[in-house]
């Protein structure tokens, strides 16, 4: 995976290992194998988690990627905001809510720790559901594309870029990674 991993975190993701990545840690196996790929690609990564608080669990996730992140000896932050009210606020609904302060805080440490990127973890499965999501809402041939290993998203930042490494690798295979390298990803129920 490691060897696969390379090439598309230098060719497709565009990222040199001169400046530092956040990384956005959920707690799952996707967010976590990403941590510890980048790591061991010799990337500085400053792992980022963003508790939503709409669990009963929430603060559980956020305490096991802290853990993580110093058993590998990598810089954490963990911030956590009222996502309902901002959807209530906003008129949005919570996953998107959820999204938008989950990008606003990620960009914020990129901007704040002077990264490259934001690496997050989605993966083959993702992009399959990505297509097909669009597909049901009708996308002629040109809207029926998946994520790209290297997006700008101007609603959160014009410069910097987030990147998807993953996007070749399929979630059980992120399952299998973490069961290999003793990491206890957290599952989401939602």
């Amino acid at each position: 995976m490691l060897d696969n991993i390379e090439f598309t975190l230098r060719e497709q993701c565009g990222l040199n290992k001169d400046q530092p990545i956040i990384a956005g840690v959920s707690g799952g196996p996707d967010s976590l194998c990403l941590m510890s790929v980048l790591r061991k690609a010799g990337y500085r990564v400053i792992v980022a988690h963003f508790n939503h608080k709409l669990r009963p669990n929430s603060d559980a996730d956020a305490n096991i990627v802290e853990q993580t992140a110093s058993r590998l000896n990598l810089p954490s932050v963990v911030e956590s905001a009222d996502v309902r009210s901002f959807a209530n606020s906003e008129k949005l609904s919570i996953e998107e809510s959820a999204r938008i302060m989950r990008y606003r805080f990620l960009m914020g440490q990129a901007r704040r720790f002077n990264a490259q990127a934001v690496a997050v973890g989605h993966t083959a499965d993702d992009q399959v559901e990505t297509v097909l999501m669009h597909f049901i809402r009708g996308a002629g041939l040109a809207g029926l594309k998946g994520m790209n290993y290297r997006t700008i998203i101007n609603m959160f930042d014009a410069e910097i870029p987030i990147v998807r490494p993953l996007l070749d690798t399929w979630r059980e295979e992120t399952i299998v990674y973490c069961a290999a390298n003793g990491f206890r990803p957290r599952h989401d129920p939602s």
